[in-house]
């Protein structure tokens, strides 16, 4: 019969995984656009029989949406950046405040919460390092921030969104 897979999409929820949801989520992950014959057809199952199972993959939460990534360099993000910054433990508020502020923030793309000397890591991307300064130098320094350190992404060597996915054995 067929191997199954447990996900844990979170603390009481499994998503339980066959060969061919497997399947389709790795193609998904390469072309979400991929029409749902061509789907059906490349894990060989009826287009019904496919469609059933990504809508069972969509309403668990295991696929959480579909988006376009666009060429950075193409839209005219030319500098791209890891940001760490630590916020005041004295300032009321300081983390409900800087977290409002990278909300507020294009240029920053991801935020997260970190252990260790910084408080939280941005992924942030600039048109050019005046769009850059001004972001570190106006738009981050505040009352409620007190270190900031940065570095400059030079050259993408390995990006994907993929996850890897395995049925177990």
């Amino acid at each position: 019969m067929f191997k199954l897979l447990e996900i844990k999409t979170d603390i009481m929820h499994k998503v339980s995984l066959d060969r061919q949801d497997v399947r389709i989520l790795e193609i998904l992950q390469r072309d979400s656009r991929i029409s749902r014959a061509a789907l059906a057809d490349a894990v060989n199952l009826s287009a019904s029989q496919c469609y059933r199972r990504l809508k069972h993959l969509e309403s668990s939460g295991l696929i959480d949406r579909y988006v376009t990534l666009l060429n950075l360099e193409k839209a005219g993000y030319d500098v791209q950046a890891m940001v760490m910054i630590s916020f005041s433990k004295t300032e009321h508020k300081a983390r409900e405040k800087l977290l409002a502020l990278i909300q507020s923030l294009a240029e920053i793309q991801e935020c997260y919460s970190a252990s260790g000397e910084y408080d939280f890591i941005l992924r942030v991307n600039c048109t050019g390092m005046r769009a850059y300064s001004n972001l570190i130098n106006q738009k981050l320094l505040s009352e409620f921030v007190v270190a900031i350190h940065s570095y400059i992404l030079l050259d993408c060597l390995k990006y994907s969104t993929a996850l890897n996915i395995e049925a177990s054995k």
